[in-house]
């Protein structure tokens, strides 16, 4: 991993630019004090002393005094995945509080919107959270197959991820579907298809009473996300009646 991969590794662990500079520097030049980090590294001393007092905070460097002069040495980089554990463990300990108070406050209406392929994952890893969680028995499911165009291994592993959850999806395809192991029946899912005259683009799948719509066209990926229970009722009873219009048109192997 060259230093470019470490830098973005670390600001995804949440360090800012300048911390990351700074901790770096330490990791090869320990025992150093701060005029010494701002004249090698060329940020401004201030800034120096500000990031320095961050890091420390945050138990990854230490610090002490040599003839009057405070000097800096980085601790061991075992000690970012000690703190990872322990907020991990602090998390795992409140989170099913928070998520109380979170499903306390989420009656009202709310709507948001996601862009890119990041974007869509993310809507797909929030309904598989809501199936967990909230232990959903059945997915209404409208979907074109560019889905698997353009997130084959994504979806694929999504798919058996949904699976395991012992969820069943109801799946209503577009005519000129593939007839593939991505659309048609089986243990966990039923399949039907639309119509020659009724194509359709994108996808709508209702989870409860979160209901999120996707757009898989290249250039346009996005998902927007509605959670009400009245928007979801509606729309699983529209599911339903035309689902039972296509009992003949089961989309089997």
């Amino acid at each position: 991993m060259d230093s470019m991969d470490i830098k973005q590794s670390l600001a995804q662990y949440g360090l800012t630019n300048n911390e990351i500079e700074v901790y770096i520097f330490l990791l090869s030049n320990r025992d150093i004090p701060a005029y010494e980090i701002a004249r090698q590294t060329r940020i401004p001393r201030t800034t120096v002393y500000n990031t320095l007092e961050a890091l420390e905070a945050q138990g990854i460097i230490s610090s002490w005094k040599k003839n009057g002069v405070k000097h800096f040495s980085a601790e061991s980089p075992e000690r970012l995945s000690r703190i990872l554990k322990q907020k991990q463990e602090i998390l795992s300990s409140i989170l099913p509080d928070m998520l109380n108070i979170y499903e306390h406050e989420s009656i009202h209406p709310s709507t948001k919107i996601y862009i890119g392929k990041e974007g869509v994952k993310h809507v797909f890893e929030n309904i598989l959270d809501i199936v967990k969680r909230k232990n959903i028995g059945e997915l209404f499911v409208f979907s074109d197959y560019h889905l698997t165009e353009q997130l084959p291994k994504y979806f694929n592993d999504w798919r058996k991820r949904k699976n395991k959850t012992g969820a069943f999806t109801y799946l209503i395809v577009p005519p000129g579907t593939p007839k593939n192991e991505d659309y048609t029946s089986n243990q966990f899912r039923e399949s039907r298809m639309m119509p020659d005259s009724f194509p359709f683009e994108g996808s709508v799948d209702i989870c409860g009473s979160h209901v999120a719509f996707f757009s898989f066209r290249e250039g346009e990926m996005y998902a927007v996300t509605v959670d009400s229970d009245i928007v979801a009722s509606m729309l699983t009873l529209f599911f339903k009646y035309i689902w039972s219009t296509l009992e003949n048109s089961k989309f089997n192997p």
